[in-house]
C-alpha cells in the first residue's frame, strides 16, 4: 500500500519567542490523531515541510497550513505516492537548518550547502528528504 507525500515551501511570517516549537507541538498533536507523519525544516525565512500519509487527509493539512497566517507565499514542490514513509517514527519532526545533520545532508543535495527552498525542485526536495531520513537512522 502506498502513502502520498507531499513537500511545500512557504515563506515564515514572525513567530513569537518559541513560536516554531509550537507549530512543531500542534503538528505533533493532530497527525498522531490523523496517521500523518513528516519533518518541518526552517530558517530564519522559510519553511520546507515533508507531510506524509492518506492522500485525503494530508490535502485537508496542506489546506490548513494554507491558510495558517504563520505562512505567505506558499509553493507546493512535490506530490507523489511512496511505497513507505520516509519518516514513519516522525508525527512531525523538526529540524533548524544550522543543525549539523541538515548541513550534512545538503552536502550532498544543494549547491553550496544552503538551506534555499526556494531553489528546490521536486527531485531535490523528494532526495533532501530521504537524505534526512538516512541522517536520522545515523543519530
Amino acid at each position: 500500500m502506498s502513502v502520498t507525500q507531499l513537500i511545500y515551501r512557504s515563506r515564515k511570517n514572525s513567530l513569537p519567542p518559541n513560536g516554531i516549537f509550537e507549530i512543531r507541538d500542534e503538528a505533533r498533536r493532530k497527525n498522531v490523531d490523523r496517521d500523518i507523519t513528516g519533518v518541518l525544516l526552517f530558517n530564519r525565512d522559510y519553511f520546507l515541510q515533508c507531510l506524509e500519509g492518506d492522500a485525503e487527509k494530508i490535502t485537508r493539512t496542506f489546506r490548513t497550513i494554507s491558510d495558517d497566517p504563520r505562512h505567505r507565499e506558499i509553493a507546493l514542490i512535490a506530490v507523489h505516492d511512496v511505497p513507505e514513509r520516509t519518516f514513519p517514527d516522525w508525527s512531525m519532526g523538526l529540524v533548524d537548518s544550522t543543525s549539523p545533520e541538515l548541513k550534512v545532508a545538503l552536502r550532498d543535495v544543494l549547491p553550496g550547502f544552503e538551506f534555499t527552498p526556494a531553489a528546490l525542485n521536486a527531485e531535490t526536495a523528494t532526495t533532501l528528504m530521504r537524505r534526512m531520513r538516512d541522517l536520522r537512522r545515523a543519530y
